[in-house]
């Protein structure tokens, strides 16, 4: 459930309460008068079920154009929502866990920055996926793609590719790429370290099937990246992302990353493309994935308001 605020001058606040008013799934809807610097306001807040949220700011902004801060929204626990009036029935609580719209293209647009812990994340991934490699230890790369943070870009990719918001994608990509980039220049540096400590000889002996997992697209390749892109947004739509899901979406990048830095540095280049080239692949279809996962969600939600307004 969301606590939206409108705040807007007196003379129009009859046509906002008349909008909330008409709407189902919105409760304990409360008109104050305020007393502002530029003039009198009228504050109205009102709760709104997760379904209903993207209608009712869609209808509001229909009304007048609003200024920065004058409408917002904040979700509310759910627990508080046992204290209040039901909005619905019982049966529609299993949509409580679905954010609103408004609230996926705000975290999208926040995940969609390039930050320096999210690049020190990426370097380590690399340099623990880079050593695994070497040193044929298959648990540290486990450890290398639940330390990867690269399940934020890659959601807020698909979700600018759905709204059209291509300031967002591209902003999205860059954080996606140059974080990749950190993965493999680190495991390309690591490589080197290691070869001039005299610990890793320059040659490849990673495993076959691992090698294989991450130099040769094939019908695996495209499920696990098909389903890993379904878990994704749908942790994401509920907000709902945890460690497993993260390594989930890492399986898809972080070992090829990697093993594209180790066989450069070990001067086996076309290993090296080919590694790059699953990456590509991967994301490609991981994107396709949360696309299609959040335009079936987006769909669904919509189908099952209008249903639920209609028997209303």
């Amino acid at each position: 459930m969301y606590k939206l605020t409108a705040i807007c001058p007196p003379d129009e606040s009859a046509s906002v309460l008349s909008l909330l008013l008409q709407e189902p799934e919105v409760n304990n809807i409360l008109n104050s008068q305020a007393s502002a610097v530029d003039g009198k306001k009228n504050l109205v807040t009102a709760f709104v079920h997760r379904e209903a949220i993207d209608i009712v700011l869609e209808h509001l902004r229909t009304l007048r154009q609003w200024q920065p801060g004058e409408l917002s929204f904040i979700e509310v626990d759910y627990a508080v929502r046992r204290d209040l009036k039901q909005l619905g029935d019982d049966e529609d609580d299993d949509n409580e866990d679905i954010i609103g719209w408004e609230m996926i293209l705000e975290l999208a647009h926040a995940e969609s920055r390039l930050t320096w812990s999210y690049l020190v994340f990426m370097a380590c991934a690399g340099m623990i996926a880079a050593v695994g490699l070497v040193a044929n230890v298959p648990l540290l790369i486990l450890g290398a793609m639940s330390l990867s943070p690269d399940l934020a870009p890659t959601n807020a990719i698909a979700v600018a590719l759905t709204a059209g918001a291509w300031q967002n994608f591209f902003k999205s990509l860059r954080t996606l790429v140059l974080g990749l980039g950190v993965a493999i220049a680190v495991a390309f540096l690591a490589t080197i370290v290691l070869m001039l400590s005299g610990i890793h000889d320059g040659t490849l002996t990673i495993a076959e099937n691992m090698a294989d997992f991450v130099t040769i697209v094939n019908t695996t390749t495209i499920v696990v990246a098909l389903v890993a892109g379904v878990a994704a947004m749908t942790a994401f739509v509920t907000n709902q992302a945890t460690t497993a899901v993260g390594v989930a979406i890492s399986v898809t990048t972080i070992p090829a990353a990697a093993y594209a830095g180790v066989a450069i540095a070990s001067t086996a280049l076309g290993q090296g493309g080919a590694a790059i080239g699953v990456l590509v692949v991967n994301i490609v279809c991981l994107t396709v994935a949360q696309i299609l996962t959040l335009v079936t969600v987006r769909s669904w939600r919509t189908r099952r308001h209008r249903l639920h307004s209609s028997s209303g």
